[in-house]
């Protein structure tokens, strides 16, 4: 099965890299099926960036229900680095502030998984990542990038 990869490489707390993953992780949902969302810590997400970026309806229903359906029976879930082997099935990935673990256990343990998103907290995490697969660049330290199909 192939898996489309993409990165927004950025550093911490970039509300524009955070807005960059979150709208390609809705289009590639809307076109491949029902996503996650994996954050570092579940319990520290709310008062995030996650809460300034998506319109304050979602976010809230998101961090109270950790599940909302984006319609046509797909649906969004929200979970943290720990508890993603409870959150294996999903088509689409977003590994949100993610480390080189937490994209690691992306790759090895979801295997329905058919593209997954990476926005990073420190850049260099992506290293690795980017090594072993083919990851299409869409965002790098403040440059929104066109990617090349």
């Amino acid at each position: 099965m192939s898996r489309e990869r993409y990165l927004v490489s950025s550093y911490g707390g970039n509300p524009e890299g955070t807005r960059q993953g979150l709208s390609k992780f809705f289009e590639l949902c809307l076109r491949l099926g029902s996503g996650v969302i994996v954050v570092p810590t579940i319990g520290n997400v709310d008062g995030t960036m996650l809460t300034q970026v998506l319109s304050p309806v979602i976010a809230n229903a998101l961090i109270k229900h950790r599940t909302v359906s984006i319609g046509e029976g797909k649906t969004i879930s929200l979970c943290g680095s720990a508890t993603l082997k409870s959150h294996t099935g999903a088509a689409v990935y977003l590994a949100l502030w993610g480390s080189k673990g937490m994209i690691g256990k992306i790759e090895a343990d979801c295997s329905s998984c058919k593209a997954a998103v990476l926005v990073t907290w420190l850049p260099e995490d992506a290293q690795g990542w980017v090594k072993a697969y083919n990851v299409i660049t869409i965002y790098h330290d403040g440059v929104e990038s066109t990617p090349k199909y």
